[in-house]
């Protein structure tokens, strides 16, 4: 077996990141219709009262297994509530912390999520099943509307379709227990182009290039994404 040199260990890792990374990009655009939603979710430590979470939940937005079961939960909510086609999940850190300026080590920072998905059909709100008329009686945070006049989403009077379908699919996520209603807890824009796109799921896999000691196995969650609806192996 041929043994890389140290010298070109790094050129060679970094040419092989990118061929991953491509491979993953060609595969989600290949099936995406446009627009898509891009969102951000981010775990609390408070609960929709303002009360600190106990420790050993709070513990758990640190445990890889616990938060891919998290990215199962929604996954499913988001398929049987908003019949959404296509979902696509990375995990990601914050940045580490320094547990103690005195000692200088760092303390990994908690994960969180990275969600690309389809968007939300209008035949699913025109033609809403039993679970998406749930949906539609959650409370409504459309821009325009101040926080103590918001209505429910089915009242609330959207400028935009595509501001309903965002307030759908933050509500249907807002319905698993890390996902608090703090309404900064979740951040979903809509990506109109392909560049719009490509760029999303680069930054999803930044991780990978950073980290020469990373493997995109760990940030891309197959287990609750539909690659596998593509049909072409990376």
């Amino acid at each position: 077996m041929t043994r890389i040199k140290d010298t070109s260990r790094y050129e060679y890792y970094i040419n092989e990141s990118r061929m991953i990374k491509d491979s993953i990009v060609k595969r989600i655009k290949d099936r995406s219709q446009y627009p898509c939603l891009y969102s951000v979710i981010q775990f609390g430590f408070y609960d929709n009262q303002g009360i600190l979470l106990p420790p050993d939940i709070i513990r758990q937005y640190w445990d890889k297994g616990a938060v891919k079961k998290t990215c199962r939960l929604i996954y499913n909510m988001l398929k049987e509530s908003c019949s959404i086609d296509q979902l696509y999940f990375f995990i990601e850190r914050h940045a580490p912390k320094r547990s103690s300026i005195k000692s200088g080590k760092e303390v990994k920072g908690r994960f969180h999520l990275n969600i690309i998905s389809s968007q939300i059909t209008d035949n699913s709100i025109v033609n809403p099943n039993r679970k998406m008329r749930r949906l539609m009686t959650e409370e409504g945070y459309d821009k325009r509307t101040s926080s103590d006049m918001r209505n429910s989403i089915k009242t609330t009077g959207y400028n935009r379709m595509n501001h309903m379908k965002i307030d759908l699919f933050n509500a249907c996520c807002r319905r698993a227990n890390w996902v608090n209603r703090y309404k900064y807890a979740i951040n979903t824009q809509v990506l109109y182009e392909p560049t719009d796109l490509e760029k999303t799921v680069l930054y999803s896999l930044k991780d990978y290039e950073d980290n020469a000691d990373g493997d995109f196995m760990d940030l891309v969650v197959f287990e609750s994404s539909d690659f596998n609806k593509t049909g072409v192996p990376i």
